[in-house]
């Protein structure tokens, strides 16, 4: 049995278009002629175009599956295939992230309401999430995706609710002239280590690469309130801590 270009572009659900560009690639190739000159196209050929198209769905490139199938591949397989494992799993990391810098946008609004600010919200948000991109690492990145889907949810929403209010009641003290070493104080930087260290916990190297980000990047400190000024002020705190409490 064969087929003509119309009727395997129907039983392949392609556009006739498509499986002439596929031709111009050498992934298919009509098995005979009719009379007339058309292209017919045999079971072999049918053949041949599902695995194109199920190596397509792969993810592999066109212009790479012609020489997977014709046995002339410049890598094996399985290098190929590592490729587009690391390629696509760069592609998910990134997908995560933006679902989750979404998520907190929405969190954000839905704490504080719908107002004028909204979109300046969401654009914050993204600034921070292209910060991110651009210090952490994808390792650091995954890990840190892993360890803190561990939390439960209430948990990981807690956390990321008291970040902003350490940072408004330290700055509120500061503001004041309040004595570092003020009970209240010392209180708040206590937690503030307590969360610091839970969250550098989450990937390698994180203390590190945080370190560098906040010192590089102004953007840092206009978003989370997390000034150079606010950070002394913490750490002239934090020295004012008995030595155990500091580690």
């Amino acid at each position: 049995m064969s087929y003509t270009v119309g009727e395997l572009a129907k039983r392949a659900g392609l556009t006739v278009r498509a499986l002439h560009h596929y031709e111009d690639l050498g992934l298919l190739r009509a098995g005979t002629r009719s009379e007339a000159g058309y292209r017919r196209y045999g079971e072999a050929d049918v053949l041949r175009l599902h695995r194109v198209l199920a190596l397509r769905d792969a993810g592999l490139s066109l212009r790479a599956i012609g020489p997977l199938l014709d046995n002339e591949a410049p890598q094996p397989l399985a290098e190929v295939l590592a490729t587009q494992i690391e390629q696509i799993q760069a592609q998910l990391l990134a997908q995560e992230t933006l679902l989750q810098t979404l998520r907190n946008a929405a969190k954000r609004l839905a704490l504080h309401g719908d107002s004028g600010d909204a979109v300046q919200v969401l654009l914050d948000a993204m600034a921070m999430r292209r910060l991110h991109e651009r210090w952490i690492s994808p390792e650091q990145m995954r890990a840190m995706r892993r360890q803190w889907e561990t939390l439960p949810e209430t948990e990981r929403d807690a956390i990321e609710a008291e970040w902003p209010r350490l940072i408004a009641d330290a700055r509120a003290a500061m503001e004041a002239g309040t004595d570092p070493a003020a009970p209240h104080v010392q209180a708040l930087v206590r937690r503030w280590l307590v969360l610091q260290k839970q969250f550098m916990e989450l990937a390698p190297g994180m203390t590190h690469t945080v370190q560098r980000m906040y010192a590089a990047e102004p953007e840092l400190a206009r978003q989370s309130g997390l000034t150079p000024e606010l950070v002394a002020y913490l750490r002239r705190s934090k020295d004012t801590l008995p030595a155990e409490e500091k580690a």
